[in-house]
């Protein structure tokens, strides 16, 4: 069966864009791609068919699939026994549940999973984490995946074993999004760039100083990619966490871990 290869993915500072299109690249076929960052992409229904793959790849929130988009997924996304990859990128901490996590919301709205992968990717909170990652060394990993899962597919007609990875249910508890203001100082020159890229609309568009901090999920896309490094959170609390979460995982090294039925 002649199985057509589809993208979707959330990626705010465009680094899980990098993983699954490596991965796709080992598929070596053309894809659909699907990219959800932004809210207007997240209010259509998706159906997929039984011909599809889907590889669907998220980053992870304090080890879980972001709420906002656990609920999307759930409720707008469908399958109909399509083969599905699930890919998490983390900041080199860890990623606890949120791969189990992903992997259950899709196989509930028939999805068969065939893989799995969890990937490391530079910390949206610093560049002190993971720096530059993911490499040119996991991005080849990522392509050797795509190729090994394709040639998988291609090898057998049924599925008959569930795939497996890592995780705990019960999930652990997930990010609670406390109003944090990202704070703009006078550098800002109103270019637009971050009301653009947004993942929750919560810039103004006319004025970018002025942030919806309830809409706010701290992702970082808007002081990434400020051109005039006019954005950033200065909230005591958030600098004290910081601090001691650079000193523990920034001289950490972790690698991707891959799973296939």
């Amino acid at each position: 069966m002649k199985r057509n290869l589809n993208l979707l993915y959330f990626s705010a500072t465009d680094t899980t864009a990098k993983v699954i299109k490596s991965i796709a690249k080992g598929f070596n076929e053309d894809a659909k791609e699907y990219n959800i960052t932004l809210p207007e992409n997240r209010i259509k229904s998706l159906n997929f068919k039984k011909n599809d793959i889907v590889i669907i790849e998220v980053p992870v929130y304090a080890g879980r699939v972001p709420g906002f988009l656990s609920e999307y997924f759930s409720a707008k996304i469908h399958g109909n026994n399509t083969y599905a990859v699930f890919i998490v990128v983390y900041g080199n901490r860890a990623y606890d549940d949120a791969l189990l996590e992903l992997k259950d919301i899709f196989e509930g709205n028939s999805f068969i999973g065939v893989a799995g992968g969890a990937f490391i990717g530079e910390h949206s909170y610093t560049e002190k984490i993971a720096a530059g990652r993911p490499n040119e060394g996991d991005l080849d990993i990522a392509y050797k995946f795509g190729w090994d899962i394709s040639k998988k597919i291609n090898s057998i007609d049924i599925f008959s074993k569930r795939l497996k990875v890592k995780g705990n249910y019960p999930y652990r508890k997930g990010m609670v999004y406390e109003p944090v203001m990202i704070d703009t100082d006078e550098n800002c020159i109103n270019c637009g760039i971050c009301s653009m890229h947004c993942p929750m609309g919560a810039i103004n568009k006319t004025d970018n100083k002025s942030i919806d901090i309830f809409k706010c999920i701290r992702c970082c896309s808007c002081i990434k990619r400020c051109p005039v490094n006019a954005k950033d959170i200065n909230y005591d609390l958030h600098k004290i966490f910081l601090k001691e979460f650079i000193n523990t995982y920034s001289a950490v090294r972790l690698e991707p871990e891959l799973f296939i039925v």
